[in-house]
């Protein structure tokens, strides 16, 4: 390993971290467009592929396959045709080794269509197409889930609520069964303050994202049920105790966990923040 560093050229370093002697090239650090510094000489499958992948991927990283088509940083512009393209392809007919992705399918809806708005595109012409997709995996128990016959989950209602939004319209809102909605959050909500992602599941702060962005979505009644596991601890509407248990969940590092008591991670700091900017002004939770 030594032996190959030491073969290798060196290079001067400008104060920014960029090679001298390419002051009219992009302003992209060399880092992003030539090999590692230290190469192992010991080969392996894996290495091989790396390699592989590497030799095909530098060309563009460093702009070689963009001539021309590049701003004033040395990065391609976006071909918008093309990813449009793409995405209805995506919203289309799937080959049959995506069954195996079928609980993904709510996903699949939302980052399509969401992907798509922001591009600019009419996405309404999906809406009968989806309310007819989507109509059959509300379940009895309120929220989505991601295919036929599973069970209701967060993270797909989430997707699911998002997707409808997106087509918008009246049928688009109307397949919603409000009231099954409410009652299946209220059934998530726990004692701490916080919500499952799926009843008898897992409690993050994901499930305090998704169900707050539903419910301020839906315009779901706060009211608690009484038959809710939260409501004998004395919350009476579900976003009670919310924000202080989100705040419980900032680490000694700043960041956000999942749960209080773990590592921070960008995602949760995410979820935490979109959540607390839909209860309140963040820093009311989070001071520090």
């Amino acid at each position: 390993m030594a032996a190959a560093a030491e073969s290798l050229p060196l290079r001067s370093k400008t104060h920014h971290g960029l090679s001298q002697g390419y002051a009219s090239d992009p302003a992209i650090p060399e880092l992003f467009t030539s090999p590692p510094p230290i190469i192992d000489m010991l080969e392996t499958h894996s290495s091989q592929l790396q390699q592989e992948t590497m030799d095909e991927c530098l060309p563009f990283l460093s702009g070689e396959e963009h001539a021309g088509k590049c701003n004033q940083h040395g990065v391609p512009r976006l071909d918008k045709q093309r990813h449009v393209k793409f995405l209805h392809k995506q919203l289309g007919r799937l080959p049959p080794q995506m069954a195996a992705a079928d609980p993904s399918r709510p996903w699949f809806f939302y980052w399509c269509l969401a992907a798509l708005t922001l591009l600019g595109e009419d996405v309404s012409s999906y809406r009968e197409r989806l309310v007819q997709t989507v109509r059959p995996i509300q379940n009895s128990t309120g929220g989505f889930g991601g295919g036929f016959g599973q069970d209701s989950h967060l993270a797909t209602t989430y997707a699911t609520v998002l997707a409808l939004m997106l087509v918008g319209g009246e049928e688009a809102y109307d397949v919603i069964d409000r009231r099954a909605m409410w009652k299946w959050l209220c059934s998530l909500k726990q004692a701490d303050g916080g919500f499952q992602m799926v009843v008898g599941g897992e409690e993050d702060v994901r499930g305090a994202y998704c169900a707050s962005v539903i419910i301020s979505l839906l315009g779901i009644p706060l009211e608690m049920s009484p038959d809710s596991p939260a409501y004998a601890a004395g919350h009476k509407d579900l976003f009670s105790g919310l924000g202080e248990w989100v705040g419980r969940c900032q680490t000694y590092e700043g960041g956000v966990a999942a749960i209080p008591g773990i590592e921070a991670h960008g995602a949760y700091a995410f979820c935490a923040l979109g959540c607390l900017s839909i209860l309140d002004a963040p820093h009311r939770s989070i001071p520090k």
